[in-house]
């Protein structure tokens, strides 16, 4: 059966960070993308979260979500000036829609800002070992319920793309073919893939109760930890560095920069 995993070894510095200064700079990225909606700068922080998992070598880990992170950038692209309407600098009518430069660089900052977002939570998975970042959890208060759940749900993910990749597997093996083809054929055959994608899944999470009960799990019970984590100077250097770019830029946009429509997100 084929395993997908998502956390990749590595000697980067971004691996040897403590998990919770790879978690503030996660919330800081949201932070950033949020409080601009200009393409420049939404586009900055693009940039540099590209940087990151470069520098990391984790790209081709990847690989699996970049088709995903193109096309949600190429919706946001043509939707949102759609219906973000407003500006004064037409560029063209179509259907009756008037399309300005505001409306554009409006989307491509969104799609910059969604992409941004998505890839730094990638890149603190392709970083961090599972167990690392559930015990960060509750050294930042978190009920250790909650974790746990989190915990969860970012195991079954590389567990439901190893199923994937199996299940498609056996398809092509019996003849079913979902890359070629028109629309309708495509989607009728990604159904062999679905369907028993799905009851998988609703097997493991069947399966999931049935092995905690049986390991005594107690979710309120006090509990010790096997791994320790150790926030040394450079995770001090590094969340500061991130908690002020995040304080910097919420003050440059109450002062007006980095935005195409002043009064929205």
């Amino acid at each position: 059966m084929s395993r997908y995993v998502l956390y990749a070894e590595g000697k980067s510095f971004f691996h040897s960070l403590d998990p919770r200064s790879k978690i503030a700079l996660v919330v800081c990225v949201f932070v950033w993308s949020s409080v601009f909606n200009h393409p420049l700068y939404t586009g900055t922080v693009l940039g540099a979260v590209l940087a990151l998992v470069l520098i990391s070598g984790v790209a081709s880990r990847l690989k699996l979500f970049w088709f995903g992170l193109v096309s949600l950038a190429t919706m946001s692209l043509i939707l949102w000036p759609l219906f973000r309407r407003g500006g004064e600098n037409v560029l063209f009518e179509a259907m009756g829609i008037v399309f300005t430069q505001e409306s554009v660089m409006y989307g491509l900052a969104v799609a910059f800002r969604l992409v941004a977002m998505v890839l730094s939570g990638l890149l603190l998975l392709t970083t961090t070992r599972i167990e690392d970042l559930e015990l960060a959890l509750t050294r930042l208060g978190m009920p250790y319920s909650m974790a746990f759940g989190i915990s969860a749900v970012f195991r079954f993910i590389p567990a439901m793309v190893g199923d994937g990749l199996t299940i498609l597997a056996a398809q092509r093996a019996r003849g079913v073919n979902v890359v070629s083809g028109n629309v309708f054929s495509r989607m009728k055959n990604s159904a062999a893939i679905i369907v028993p994608l799905f009851i998988t899944t609703m097997r493991r999470f069947g399966e999931l109760p049935l092995a905690i009960e049986s390991r005594g799990f107690v979710p309120m019970a006090r509990r010790s930890y096997l791994l320790e984590l150790r926030f040394r100077a450079r995770d001090v250097v590094f969340t500061a560095t991130v908690l002020f770019l995040a304080a910097l830029s919420i003050y440059m946009r109450l002062n007006g920069y980095g935005v195409v429509f002043p009064h929205v997100i």
